[in-house]
């Protein structure tokens, strides 16, 4: 399949018909007095992961080069070119943002954790520092995106690795005050010292998830040099696996060994009511079923079936996001509701059909001078 086809022009405009229905669903939600926010944000940070994520690749790739960041290339350059898409769907969190923080809801909080953080958890402070992070997001995807991935053995000039070694500590930084401010202050006693660098592995492991299906979809034929390359995705995909599960038990028993009410209240919503299905399945195909398949090197030399590894992950990212998320606002357990729906439909679809649509400005094969390169 190669992105300028019609079949994938079909899938495009698919994805923005479904991205209109889905947004009519969120207005008829919202009429009828439904809370359609916590939809909306879970669905916004899992498609702004997948765009950040990317933007880690990139970098990353512009330091090390690859046959396997060339093949993952189109998918990471053109989640770059969808940052301007993100920082517009983010506006309608933006304006109405008490909705979803309880510390914004208090104007003067005088209990103790509140009035502790007020310092950091203030209105203004809260919008200066989005402005930042998307600043610096738009800036350093500008700048990456206009550096193609370097060929394997090719030479890499110094201001383009500056550029990426530069970028990589930036993204690292906003990521990690952006996860606080808009996923961990959903709860603000709660607190994890190690839950940015875990929203980072979980944003790279989806943007890995989603080049390694853009590459098998763009592929044209199945040869030794593209199941090379194809085997570098699935070790890095396996690797990610594995070092998100460590961090995610390491969270929950160093929060289990303290046993401090202020701590432990996040996990017993998400473990002692009906939520704990969700995180049974979070576990499973987050870390238990991708780490068994990707110890096979068969499976990960084949494009095809990799590929399902990386859907079930990226179905897996998105089950986590719901989990960190809506939660906090349906405390009485797992209830999916028809904003839910409404906002995959109406944020996902219309990410993915710009999505498609970028991959084929202009058309052309991402594998062509990519499979024929050694690592």
């Amino acid at each position: 399949m190669a992105a300028a086809t019609p079949a994938a022009r079909r899938l495009a405009a698919s994805c923005l018909v479904a991205a209109g229905a889905g947004l009519l669903m969120l207005v008829v939600v919202g009429r009828g007095g439904q809370p359609w926010l916590p939809s909306y944000l879970f669905v916004w940070l899992f498609v702004l992961g997948l765009s950040l994520g990317s933007l880690a690749w990139v970098a990353v790739h512009n330091l090390t080069g690859g046959g396997w960041g060339r093949a993952a290339g189109p998918f990471f350059q053109a989640a770059l070119r969808l940052f301007p898409l993100n920082a517009l769907l983010a506006l309608p969190l933006l304006f109405a943002p008490a909705a979803l923080l309880p510390w914004m809801r208090n104007g003067d909080p005088d209990d103790g954790v509140l009035a502790a953080q007020h310092w950091y958890l203030n209105s203004t402070f809260f919008y200066v520092r989005a402005i930042i992070y998307f600043a610096v997001w738009l800036g350093l995807a500008r700048l990456l995106s206009e550096r193609a991935p370097p060929r394997a053995g090719a030479r890499r000039g110094p201001s383009a690795q500056a550029i990426a070694a530069v970028g990589f500590v930036l993204y690292a930084l906003t990521m990690t005050f952006a996860a606080v401010d808009w996923t961990m202050s959903l709860t603000p006693p709660w607190h994890s010292t190690v839950f940015g660098l875990l929203i980072g592995t979980g944003q790279a492991l989806s943007a890995l998830a989603g080049g390694i299906i853009g590459a098998a979809a763009l592929a044209h034929k199945v040869d030794v040099p593209l199941r090379r390359r194809f085997h570098d995705l699935g070790n890095l995909t396996l690797a990610l696996v594995m070092v998100w599960a460590y961090l995610a038990l390491m969270q929950f028993l160093i929060i289990w060994i303290e046993d401090l009410p202020d701590e432990i209240a996040w996990f017993l919503l998400r473990t002692r009511t009906s939520w704990s299905a969700l995180t049974s399945f979070v576990v499973v195909a987050h870390f238990a079923l991708p780490f068994v398949f990707l110890l096979s090197r068969g499976a990960k030399r084949a494009p095809a079936l990799l590929a399902t590894v990386a859907a079930l992950v990226l179905l897996a990212c998105l089950a986590d996001s719901f989990w960190l998320v809506v939660p906090n606002f349906r405390p009485r357990g797992f209830e999916l509701q028809w904003s839910d729906l409404g906002a995959l439909l109406a944020v996902g679809g219309l990410w993915l059909g710009c999505l498609i649509f970028v991959i084929g400005r202009p058309a052309a094969d991402p594998l062509r001078g990519a499979v024929g390169q050694g690592t």
